[in-house]
Parts: C-alpha cells; sequence; structure tokens
C-alpha cells in the first residue's frame, strides 16, 4: 500500500492492498485528512522498552489481537496472518532528520472514515487505551464503527 501510493500516510481515495497487491479497502471519505502507518501496534516489548519493565503486564494491541485470532478459530487464520497495522486518527509526525515522534492527534469528535470493501476482509480493530503515551493527554476516547452492507 505505503510503496503504491508513495506516502507513509493514509487519506481519502488511498486503496489499501494484500500482499499480492489486490485491493482490499479503499478510504471514499476521511474527515481527518491523514492517518500513521509507522508508529505500529503496542506490544508488551514495546511498551518495556518505551515506558519501563514494570509497564510490560500492561495491556497492548498485539496481545489483543492474539486473544481474538485464538478465540475465533472458525475464521481459519493465525497470528501469521496478522500484518502491519494502520493507526487511524494518530499523529506520529516524520521529522526533518527521519526520526518518528509520537504527537496530539489531529482529529477531534466526529471525525471519521468511510471505507468501501473491494473483497471479503478480516479486521481486528484495537482501541488501546495506552495509558503510558502522553498523546490525548492520556485521556482515550471511544471508537465507533458502522458497517453497511
Amino acid at each position: 500500500t505505503l510503496r503504491e501510493q508513495g506516502n507513509v500516510y493514509l487519506t481519502a481515495e488511498t486503496t489499501l492492498l494484500s500482499n499480492l497487491g489486490n485491493p482490499m479497502l479503499e478510504i471514499t471519505a476521511d474527515t481527518c485528512g491523514r492517518h500513521d502507518t509507522l508508529g505500529g501496534a503496542c506490544a508488551t516489548e514495546s511498551n518495556t522498552v518505551r515506558y519501563s519493565l514494570e509497564k510490560k503486564t500492561m495491556h497492548a494491541c498485539r496481545d489483543s489481537w492474539m486473544l481474538a485470532v485464538a478465540e475465533n478459530e472458525h475464521f481459519g487464520v493465525s497470528k501469521r496472518d496478522i500484518t502491519h497495522n494502520i493507526n487511524f486518527f494518530m499523529n506520529v509526525p516524520v521529522t526533518e532528520d527521519g526520526q518518528l515522534t509520537f504527537a496530539d492527534g489531529i482529529s477531534e469528535a466526529g471525525k471519521y472514515v468511510e471505507m468501501t470493501a473491494k473483497m471479503d476482509v478480516i479486521v481486528l480493530i484495537s482501541n488501546c487505551p495506552q495509558l503510558n503515551n502522553p498523546c490525548n493527554a492520556y485521556n482515550p476516547t471511544p471508537v465507533e464503527v458502522v458497517i453497511w452492507s
């Protein structure tokens, strides 16, 4: 997806591609304007590196995804099927010297992203309340997901 669009951020008119280059989803509307693909998903290991050893036992997105895979064997997926994530509504700017920095979000209540599925997809969502990251003043906000057929 990133190579084909030539941009590390996603926004309206971006097509999300499978590892085989097949269109999976198209972002058809986006009132935020840009979404992170580089910051990754939190994991117990990254929480330890970023924050401190005693944070390792905190919840993490990767753990949530592994639990969802384990509890839904009927989908026929395993942890090998979990790929890079998209941090919708998260602001991870790339600095002039190529470093990543976590900054306050650029979205606000009522902002949304609409996508059209181009094939059958399974979506794992983690609205992980990363309590160690100062983004959003340590106050994670809810997310609403609406699916139309």
